[in-house]
């Protein structure tokens, strides 16, 4: 083969890898428009491809299943683009315990700004799909690893009277949790101002020993 062919070919497969890239993108728009509008179950791959103007073959060459395309929109929502993650990780790092728990209020407020719609499409697809219900007991698990790494910066001296670092994370992740951002934000008309005080507050009294937080409020 010559240079010249070789450079052609180089050429091809950089554009052929572009369109791909292209392709799956529009599928995956279409897919979030769709369910967002009708739901994960009720939306069919048929309806998907024909939104993103592409065959069901495709589709599944793209992506292999619509569940992929469900995960993919929900960790394209958990992704923060604003922040690198040693910016986010250092968010928590050299504060005191008080302002520690209010950074992990905010961070998840920020988080579930993003991905309130796709929490709830999950939760509402797992009700039917056993590897959806994988995926979301997965996702949960890993919310609790987050925060039991979170907390464990602040140590068992800090924390309420009884409570240990085991205990402290069981609480924090059923406080800090996509249902009660659901019930409260979605629901209950909470703004995210009022949510993140609400947020912050309670889990402080949960959390936080009362002779910590009274030291740093005087």
């Amino acid at each position: 083969m010559s240079q010249k062919q070789r450079g052609e070919e180089s050429r091809q497969q950089v554009v052929g890898a572009a369109s791909r890239r292209e392709t799956k993108q529009r599928l995956l728009d279409a897919a979030v428009s769709e369910f967002e509008s009708h739901g994960y179950t009720a939306t069919p791959v048929s309806r998907i491809a024909a939104t993103a103007g592409v065959t069901v073959q495709t589709l599944y060459l793209a992506w292999g299943s619509k569940r992929a395309l469900l995960r993919a929109y929900l960790e394209s929502t958990l992704a923060d683009g604003s922040h690198a993650p040693g910016d986010v990780a250092s968010r928590f790092l050299d504060q005191c315990p008080e302002h520690l728990v209010t950074q992990l209020a905010t961070v998840f407020v920020e988080t579930a700004s993003r991905s309130a719609t796709g929490w709830k499409l999950y939760r509402e697809a797992a009700l039917t799909d056993s590897e959806i219900a994988a995926d979301w007991a997965e996702l949960q698990s890993l919310r609790r690893t987050t925060y039991r790494g979170i907390l464990g910066l602040i140590g068992e001296t800090a924390l309420r009277p009884g409570l240990t670092a085991e205990t402290a994370t069981t609480t924090a992740w059923a406080i800090a949790s996509p249902e009660t951002f659901e019930l409260l934000v979605r629901q209950h008309n909470y703004s995210s101002e009022k949510y993140l005080e609400w947020l912050s507050d309670t889990l402080r009294s949960a959390l936080i020993g009362p002779a910590i937080s009274s030291s740093t409020l005087s």
